[in-house]
């Protein structure tokens, strides 16, 4: 995350002021409950306390998983530093071209010859990097849908709203998260995001991707950081241009390119 030097954009701050958020939530449905009855509002903090007390262990799965994939990969960048001592690999990066129990079997078999397996690995996944424009939206059948697309004017996009709000601001197009810093109120516009993706979703004012649908990975953080977002607008990473001033809904699934 770029540090702007503004305080109220560090992830603490950002943190405290969504706690406070839900406080004053929890407090505003607690006097709605009250013109119910005193039971209904016992009920609802009973249920609230819970939720506040296990909810953080939804992620403790995840945090292991996490743990084990980064042990497993300090293990085998020892292993590769070894094998380019020892002559059975040009450089260390050469170790990720190689599927997990080939690793194993190579660490096994001092006498297994790496280079072929990798020369296979890289000509058998180097056919699935041709595809440079995936589909918008596709289904865990492999089915590709058409969905009618809303009448829009020449400086409008559209796609499918997954996340309310409305912002203006400029655009950031990003094609790696590392490529450059995303500042407080930019307009974050990529083809998909994955959880390294994360921390850049703090300063963004929105969130426009150009594939996946409704509960990929990048919808789904931007509601719980309550930034608007559109997913599945066709040629998106093409069609703007890094700077260009937009008004993202959040609501109707429209982007508005005002210059």
């Amino acid at each position: 995350m770029e540090n702007t030097g503004d305080p109220e954009f560090t992830p603490r701050a950002i943190f405290e002021q969504g706690t406070l958020r839900r406080q004053q939530t929890v407090k505003i449905l607690e006097d709605v409950l009250a013109a119910k009855g005193k039971r209904q509002v016992r009920s609802f903090q009973k249920k609230y306390e819970i939720l506040e007390a296990f909810a953080v262990y939804r992620e403790i799965i995840k945090y292991y998983i996490i743990l084990a994939i980064d042990y497993i990969r300090k293990r085998i960048l020892i292993l590769a530093e070894q094998w380019v001592e020892q002559g059975r690999l040009d450089s260390v990066d050469q170790v990720f071209n190689l599927k997990y129990d080939q690793v194993v079997q190579a660490e096994l078999d001092a006498n297994l010859d790496l280079r072929p397996l990798i020369a296979a690995n890289i000509e058998f996944y180097g056919q699935f990097n041709q595809q440079l424009n995936p589909p918008s939206l596709i289904d865990s059948r492999g089915f590709i849908p058409s969905l009618p697309r809303k009448q829009v004017s020449e400086n409008e996009l559209a796609g499918t709203p997954v996340s309310p709000g409305t912002v203006i601001g400029p655009v950031k197009i990003l094609i790696r998260p590392d490529e450059k810093p995303i500042l407080p109120g930019d307009i974050l516009v990529t083809r998909a995001t994955d959880p390294g993706w994360t921390t850049l979703f703090l300063n963004a004012g929105g969130v426009l991707l150009e594939t996946g649908g409704t509960l990929q990975h990048g919808a789904s953080v931007a509601r719980e950081s309550c930034k608007p977002c559109i997913v599945g607008i066709d040629q998106l990473t093409t069609v703007l241009e890094d700077g260009q001033m937009a008004e993202l809904d959040g609501s109707s699934g429209v982007v508005t390119i005002l210059k």
